[in-house]
């Protein structure tokens, strides 16, 4: 009976416990959880080894760098609570906050010096970028000509970084929104070794939110907020859950049965739905165009062909007809909203240059000078873009209205998987491709980079003296500390860009959602992270 007794007195105080338990459980899921539809699988949550903006949103979700972005896009203090620049530009030194791992170490200088060497040794797909930033031997080392060790780059003490530029930067703070540039804690990286990466106990999270689902390639993973985040107390949201859902169709339908708060829309249900009180349609930074290969020779290397082409399309019906998504017209090579110059206004207001807009009469001139400079009464090409259903539509639309509108033009259209729609273009094996570009900082030169001699990504190898000669002048220290005379630099490369058709420009992409009516303070950016999830509130 003794024994008895006892039991029933341990049961209720196992009952007690259990009941305690479980209030601390529900206390701790307080808050809601977000439930988001990305369009493709994440690649990688290495910052060194993606190029894809879903992969980038996710790390971004997770790590904070030395800065971050505030809902305007402005560059606001992250990791580094307060920093210095020298009267040349030439040093910037970052006095780091007290902040946290997600395994209670101290983020430290080492973190970034780690980080920063090893995305320059492997090297990481964005490793081109230490040298965009002007970072001391960045170019040497992008090279092969130095180590990675050589880098300007050192920890003067655990909460002190220094940084040393062979050039100064006028975007450095913004280039910090890019994952390559975010601090990996070293001991637990080597630790790692292979597996880093590959599933929650082998990442470790500064931001945000802490990774607590995950294998790579998954449909769905999940993330909670983490508590050792520095400014945790304003982060509303207890986790989020990431679903990896392909078809439109398909996502919209798990959005009306909830189980989805954002969800990305096609350009068919964007039509149906843009009156809808939960749709929303925000402007992206990609520039969609079609480059014309001039390194070919034959019609492509002729300026009056590939002004006719150019001109020759109606932009304006791809947008309202195809798309539909809030996308417009581009007639410019570096989009609206990028950047902001020293008269504060958008670097589109304050440039003003248009070209190659929508004029059938002056294409079909331009086309029949052309011609006749070429000898021919007809032309033959192929042009390649990405097999997706949208950009096909686009593709289709391009080749019936050019095939109308220029007589003797026989265009064959070849879809292939992006990445070796990207490959063809960027070995010059193609005639016109269409593509896009999205920005990898604030600033045009993440655009006028892209047609400088050698990059990877100038696919018709177009070369031009005095283009080259205005984009070396823009990287000397002399105009990266003076904005007004940099600025009227850029306006100049653009228009040397404009006056030879460099690029066909298509249009502007804009992406369109739905988002539940009780969550507010999702952040859209052009720039680095397409979407910001710490600042969201619930009801």
């Amino acid at each position: 009976m003794k024994l008895n007794k006892i039991l029933a007195m341990l049961l209720a105080l196992v009952m007690v416990l259990s009941l305690a338990a479980c209030g601390k459980e529900e206390e701790s899921a307080d808050g809601r959880i977000l439930n988001v539809h990305v369009t493709a699988a994440i690649g990688s949550i290495d910052p060194a080894l993606t190029s894809a903006g879903d992969d980038f949103e996710v790390i971004g979700t997770m790590v904070e760098g030395l800065f971050q972005c505030d809902a305007s896009g402005a560059a606001i203090p992250g990791m580094a609570e307060t920093y210095e620049k020298s009267p040349d530009g030439m040093t910037w030194t970052f006095y780091l906050r007290d902040a946290k791992w997600s395994n209670g170490a101290a983020v430290t200088a080492d973190d970034f010096v780690f980080a920063w060497q090893r995305a320059m040794a492997l090297p990481a797909e964005y490793a081109s970028l230490f040298e965009t930033a002007g970072i001391k031997n960045a170019s040497a080392i992008y090279a092969g000509e130095m180590d990675a060790t050589e880098l300007g780059v050192y920890a003067k003490d655990e909460k002190t970084l220094v940084v040393e530029f062979d050039v100064p930067c006028a975007f450095f703070d913004t280039l910090m929104f890019f994952p390559v540039f975010y601090p990996m804690n070293r001991a637990f990286v080597e630790e790692c070794g292979d597996l880093y990466g590959s599933a929650p106990e082998y990442y470790l999270s500064n931001g945000p939110f802490v990774l607590t689902e995950y294998t790579p390639a998954a449909t769905e993973f999940k993330m909670a907020k983490n508590e050792n985040y520095y400014d945790a107390d304003a982060v509303a949201l207890a986790g989020l859950t990431y679903k990896v859902i392909l078809d439109s169709q398909q996502a919209y339908n798990a959005y009306q049965a909830g189980e989805l708060d954002v969800c990305v829309l096609s350009s068919e249900l964007a039509d149906l739905l843009k009156d809808d009180a939960e749709f929303l349609a925000t402007e992206s930074g990609y520039l969609w165009y079609m480059s014309p290969n001039v390194s070919k020779g034959g019609a492509m290397a002729n300026l009056n062909i590939r002004k006719a082409i150019g001109m020759a399309f109606d932009k304006e019906a791809i947008c309202n007809n195809i798309l539909r998504n809030g996308s417009f017209p581009a007639d410019f090579c570096v989009p609206v909203g990028l950047a902001t110059g020293p008269d504060g206004k958008d670097y589109r207001e304050s440039s003003g240059l248009t070209y190659n807009e929508y004029n059938v009469d002056e294409a079909k001139a331009l086309w029949a000078a052309g011609l006749a400079e070429l000898g021919t009464d007809s032309v033959e090409l192929t042009l390649i873009f990405d097999d997706e259903e949208s950009i096909k539509l686009v593709a289709e639309f391009i080749q019936q209205e050019l095939q109308t509108n220029l007589e003797g033009l026989s265009i064959t259209l070849q879809p292939y998987p992006k990445k070796q729609r990207s490959d063809l273009m960027k070995a010059h094996d193609y005639d016109i491709g269409l593509c896009r570009w999205g920005p990898d900082y604030a600033d045009p030169l993440t655009y006028m980079d892209l047609w400088t001699d050698g990059y990877t990504h100038n696919y018709g190898a177009w070369h031009s003296d005095a283009y080259m000669e205005i984009l070396n002048k823009i990287k000397t220290v002399e105009f990266a500390l003076d904005a007004e005379a940099r600025w009227d630099l850029i306006k100049q490369a653009e228009q040397i860009i404009a006056d030879e058709s460099v690029i066909l420009p298509v249009y502007q992409n804009a992406n369109a959602s739905l988002i539940k009516p009780d969550i507010t303070g999702i952040e859209f950016h052009a720039v680095g992270l397409n979407r910001v999830y710490k600042n969201v509130k619930v009801g």
